[in-house]
């Protein structure tokens, strides 16, 4: 142990490898996901059962579920698609810390509370701007890709 690390510092880094270690799983990766997708409905419809619902189901899905793998089941035909999904995930966790990605962490930092604030107030305005604004820019982006000049 470094002399920096407290044992509550530990716990800390103990449980957060933990919950990576659960959201790689394709069972606990769909359930989180599922689970996050409704909490924009709830929070637009200021519907407290959906939100309380959405945030339970994150949370149960942080632990591991006793549940046979995917490929043997009927949900086998996502399987690859889940697989594919945690691997961008994981790489870009393992990337190092770039401004690129130091941007992408600030813009996710402050998208997300903004995000649930405008779907709370029902203001879809500036969700709906900010949605255009990256339609825009990546389309841009894929036009310079492509060799068209802006």
């Amino acid at each position: 142990m470094d002399s920096g690390d407290t044992p509550l510092r530990q716990r800390a880094q103990n449980l957060w490898r933990r919950l990576r270690l659960t959201r790689r799983e394709p069972w606990n990766w769909l359930a989180q996901n599922l689970a996050a997708a409704l909490l924009p409905p709830g929070l637009l419809f200021h519907s407290w059962p959906l939100v309380v619902l959405s945030l339970a189901g994150v949370a149960a899905a942080c632990l591991p579920l006793p549940l046979p793998p995917m490929e043997h089941t009927g949900a086998k035909r996502l399987a690859p698609r889940i697989e594919t999904f945690i691997g961008l995930e994981s790489a870009w966790l393992a990337l190092p810390m770039t401004p690129r990605k130091k941007r992408q962490l600030w813009l996710l930092g402050l998208g997300a509370p903004l995000t649930a604030l405008f779907l709370w107030l029902q203001d879809l305005g500036p969700i709906a701007i900010a949605l255009a604004v990256w339609t825009l820019l990546a389309v841009r982006r894929r036009n310079i890709k492509d060799g068209i000049t802006p």
